[in-house]
Formats: C-alpha cells, structure tokens, sequence
C-alpha cells in the first residue's frame, strides 16, 4: 500500500497546475504545510515549470504578442522585439502556456500567503500573570537565598500543596531595652548569616498571613553544606513531602539597608531553640518593619518575622528543629528549582534579552542575579534586585494578557506584590516584597505599556518560518 507521502507526490503535479478537486487540493495544502520533503518536491516541480521571476522577466500581455506576431509573419527571422539571429518568435501556444504559467505560480503564492496566515502561531495567552509573577519570585528567591524556605513554600502553595487550614502564630514581641545602631552594622550583621560558613540540616517553619488574622503554614525541612548548596523540602499538612529542591550555593550580594529604615539591637540576647540570638529590629518611620534572631556563635539566621503596615505579622519563618555538623544534600526527588547567573556574569554582550535595556539598579536595588533565554517564540528574561532586606524580580516573556487587559496589579502585605502590563509581543512583570511605593518606583523605570498589535504582513512571515524553515 503506498505510504501518505506517496500519494501525494503523484498528485503534486495536478496541485501545481490547479486541476485537483477542492477537497483532495486541500488535502495536500494541509501535508504540505507540515511535511518538509513533499514541500521541496513540490517547489522543484514549480521551478522545473517555470519559475515566478523567470514569468515576471519574460511576460508580456498577450494581446501584444499577437501584434508583434502578426507585424514579423510567421516566418521572420529577427521578430521586432529580439536582436537579429538572437532566438525565435514564441508561437501563440508557448505564449499561452506561459500565461497559464504565470497565473499558475501567481495562485500558488496566493496559497501559501493564505496557509502561513492560517498556521501562524497564536501568540501566547497569559490567564494568571499575578500567579505567574509570584511563582518566578518563589523560584528567584529561593535560588539567591533570599528567605529559602519562604521561596520554597510560596512556591510549593503556588503549585497547589495542600497546606490544610490556617493556623494562628504568636509574634515573638519586642524588647524593651535595645540600643540604635548604624544601617551599615545591621547590614554587617544579615551579610554574616548569608555568608555563614557551617553546615546544619533541621526543620523551619513558614507563617505567610492570610489578612484575615490567620497564616498558611508549612514546614520545611533543610540541609545546607557550605560551598555546595542547601536541600529544602517543603511537607504537605499530612507531613508528606510535596516538593524537595537543591540550590546551589554559587550566588553572593552584598546589603545595603534601605533608606529611611533605622535600626536598633536589643540590650540582651534572646533564646531560640536553646540558642543565644542576637535580636536586630528595623523601623520605617516609628512602625516596625522587620526583626532577625541571629545565631550569636555562628550568625545564621535563626528566626525572622516581617511586618505590615500597622505592626502585625503579615510573614514569619523560624527554626523548629537544628543541628550542627555535616549535612546530607542527597534526595530521590530533588530538582534544581531554578538556574540563575549572578550579576557579575552580565558583562558580556547579548545577556539581555527582550528588554530595550536591563539595568544594573532599579528603584535603589542593585541588580544579583538574572536569567535570560532566546528561543524560537521569543526571548525570555529575568532579573533580580536586591539589598538582602527587599527584593524584587522583573519578568519579560513573549505573550499576551489574557482577554486584553490592560496593566494589572494585585498589592499583599503577606505575598509578594505584583503589577504586569503589556509591552507590544511581550508581558513585563513585576514582583517584589516590598512596599507599594517600591513597586511603583521600579514599574516606573522599566519600559511602558504597549499595546500587542500584529500585522497581517508579520502574521504571513510567522507562518512562513514555521511551514518554511529557513525562510
């Protein structure tokens, strides 16, 4: 039985001259447009014929073909239109054909407009861009260190972890006897718990605050080696694991406190898990904003809690379970959650993609970490910013807003705050756990809205690079 291919290559010379049936004729446009040897063979065949430009050189109405003709005679040896001894007057069937040709080939290139128009991709819809943008913080903040647990659980609720009912948390409180000290020692202070050369594996806990009073919940269980990386689990409300991830341990930054925040040190050290903890404390005009338990002997983070604009908890994540020694990073099911280049590896040409322009600093956040990708439906970018104490993570990915939205933006004291928009082909994002006035800032610094439009001219060259590679 002949193959597929077969049966349609004995009928590409009927296609080519357009005397199929409409049904069978739109048979083969359909393989055609995805079978690449039956698209070659046929295009030979259409140069063999006579070729478009060879049509568009040579042609000539054939109402002045006759003329000339009848001008020479039949039996010229120098038609007017030819330099003597220089060829032959075509006869009125060779002009005929010619015209069919012409009008054959002219048809074809109508065809394949009208099937690149049909099989042009659609662009990308993008139904969730606020849950999309809070995924690539989880993963972005997970990856550089940024709160890891956090990362991870926002993550894990992201992809749909049961984290049963939401629970209470009891803040830790604050002390009453603390001394001022300077942005740069409390920066000294969080730049040593990142730096922390020891290795420990335990279980910490995440409170994410509902804004009903209540907090989701997840545990997560942690291994760090310095040098190698940390192994973090997130458990299910059954106490399953629901997703296990390994971070290399590869990117640094450097903190720098935001302006306007101060700082003060409680007088005495505090216990958590049976440790001393130094308790560091930030304010933003009188209101708390942040406070750290960090680890007195060896200056891991031991406890931290953040808070909203009236002073509750609105995210917390401390140690439940620690131990000190070498760690075990091995795991059935552990993924690399994500693949980031620090910012020092930026200096090359071409690492910025899809953006006019990615900037070294946005809204006073230097610039750590970023990712970047050119694929076939477009280019991909991400960007992270940060001081240790605020980050924020700016997408641009090929799509569009679903159902034409306009910029969208969904503002949390709990989960990262989000606004995307559109940029012509491309959805910006904007993620950041920082303040509404910050993510104004950096939205402000980045490339405006742009409505998507396509032309009928760009939806034709779509189709075309995707039924003619190559073209």
């Amino acid at each position: 039985m002949a193959s597929v291919h077969e049966r349609v290559r004995e009928d590409l010379n009927a296609y080519v001259d357009q005397t199929l049936p409409p049904r069978r004729w739109e048979q083969i446009s359909y393989h055609l447009a995805g079978c690449e040897d039956c698209r070659d063979e046929m295009l030979a065949l259409c140069s063999v014929r006579n070729t478009l430009g060879a049509c568009r050189a040579s042609e000539a109405p054939s109402s002045l073909a006759a003329r000339l003709e009848q001008i020479a005679g039949d039996h010229a040896d120098a038609p007017l239109y030819l330099a003597a001894g220089q060829g032959q007057l075509p006869t009125s069937r060779v002009t005929r054909r010619i015209a069919a040709s012409g009008a054959a080939l002219l048809t074809f290139a109508v065809v394949i407009v009208v099937i690149a128009a049909l099989v042009a991709p659609e662009p990308v819809r993008i139904a969730d861009p606020v849950g999309s943008a809070r995924e690539q913080f989880s993963l972005s903040a997970s990856a550089v260190s940024i709160n890891e647990a956090v990362g991870a659980v926002l993550l894990a609720y992201e992809k749909g972890a049961d984290l049963g009912a939401s629970i209470t948390y009891q803040a830790r409180g604050f002390d009453d006897d603390t001394h001022a000290v300077t942005a740069d020692d409390a920066a000294a202070l969080l730049q040593r718990a990142t730096d922390a050369d020891v290795a420990y594996s335990g279980t910490q806990r995440v409170w994410v605050s509902d804004g009903q009073g209540y907090y989701r919940s997840a545990a997560v269980r942690v291994a760090k080696q310095p040098g190698e990386g940390a192994l973090l689990s997130v458990l299910d409300a059954r106490g399953d694991e629901f997703s296990s991830s390994f971070l290399p341990d590869h990117i640094s930054r450097e903190y720098e406190a935001p302006e306007g925040w101060s700082f003060r040190i409680a007088d005495e050290l505090e216990t958590v898990q049976g440790r001393h903890a130094v308790h560091l404390t930030a304010s933003a005009d009188a209101v708390p904003v942040a406070g750290w338990w960090i680890d007195s002997e060896t200056g891991i983070l031991l406890w931290t809690e953040r808070y909203d604009a009236t002073g509750d908890v609105s995210l917390a994540v401390g140690f439940t379970s620690l131990s000190f020694g070498s760690a075990d990073l091995t795991s059935a099911s552990a993924d690399l959650s994500y693949s980031l280049l620090p910012a020092s590896s930026s200096g090359g040409d071409g690492w910025c993609v899809g953006l006019p322009d990615c900037p070294a600093m946005l809204a006073g956040l230097p610039l750590v970490a970023y990712s970047s990708a050119e694929r076939a439906d477009g280019a991909t970018m991400v960007l992270v910013y940060s001081d240790g104490f605020q980050t924020a993570v700016v997408g641009c990915a090929r799509g569009v807003l679903d159902d034409d939205a306009g910029t969208v933006t969904a503002v949390s004291t709990s989960l990262p705050s989000v606004r995307a928009w559109q940029y012509d082909d491309d959805v910006v994002t904007v993620a950041t756990n920082g303040s509404t006035a910050l993510l104004e800032q950096i939205s402000a610094q980045l490339p405006a809205e742009e409505s998507h439009t396509e032309t009928l001219f760009e939806r034709v060259g779509a189709g075309l690079q995707r039924i003619l590679p190559g073209s």
